[in-house]
């Protein structure tokens, strides 16, 4: 498999524990904001190792989870599994950060039991997904409610994410996310950092302030479900709007 890099101990990737991240290089999205997609054009960057080799890489002293990010994982997926694997065996936690587009890779995880919590990209509003991940919002969408159903029947915590584009997004992309994912466990709306988007456009848009995100937090909790729980992540800090019950 081929990694872009190994993050040793993390307290902001999986909710209240400490983790491991590992990046997994490669991504069939190409999101302006993304502030990974240099580091998976770096070839001195991206290495080619075993699962196992990668997971020994890992400094676990003070893991309780690992986290498989990105990039897209499932696009190798049989070293996610083994990743999977090697993390369960060890009594992690583990968490998988994803973009959606590879419903039965995610379905096969969950059905092995080798996975807890799914966080789960929801861009944008479907109609503007080609502009901004360059990927059809129409089957995304259908991925997506497939995914948040397989996870809630499978008692997999479930998180769905979406970073604000400032200038390419409004109230009601967020009115269009927040009725598509009302069943997940926690929406999270995030603050997009311009200074490390990959493009050039997106390094020029304007700083979307905290209130603006706790607005829209606002507007998301008029359609998720009760069970659901909302928040904000800012760059600096993690604001509750909505806990679910």
């Amino acid at each position: 498999m081929k990694i872009f890099g190994i993050v040793d101990i993390s307290t902001i990737d999986y909710p209240k524990m400490c983790s491991a991240v590992v990046f997994l290089s490669g991504c069939n999205m190409l999101c302006g904001y993304c502030h990974n997609y240099e580091h998976m054009l770096d070839n001195t960057r991206n290495i080619d190792m075993s699962p196992k080799e990668v997971f020994d890489k890992i400094d676990l002293i003070f893991a309780d989870a690992l986290v498989i990010s990105g990039g897209e994982p499932t696009l190798q997926p049989e070293g996610v599994k083994e990743l999977c694997k090697l993390a369960k065996n060890e009594g992690l936690a583990v968490k998988l950060d994803t973009n959606g587009t590879s419903v039965d890779i995610v379905k096969d995880i969950i059905d092995n039991k080798l996975i807890d919590y799914i966080a789960l990209d929801v861009k944008c509003g479907f109609d503007k997904y080609e502009k901004i991940a360059r990927y059809n919002g129409s089957i995304i969408k259908k991925n997506i409610l497939e995914i948040i159903n397989y996870c809630i029947s499978n008692n997999v915590f479930i998180e769905c994410r979406t970073t604000v584009v400032p200038d390419l997004m409004d109230k009601q992309d967020i009115v269009e996310i927040a009725k598509t994912v009302k069943d997940c466990n926690l929406y999270a709306i995030q603050q997009m950092d311009c200074h490390h988007s990959y493009t050039e456009e997106y390094q020029k848009m304007r700083h979307i302030k905290t209130d603006e995100l706790m607005e829209l937090g606002k507007i998301a909790e008029k359609y998720v479900g009760e069970d659901t729980s909302i928040i904000i992540r800012s760059n600096n800090e993690v604001f509750k709007v909505k806990t679910g019950k």
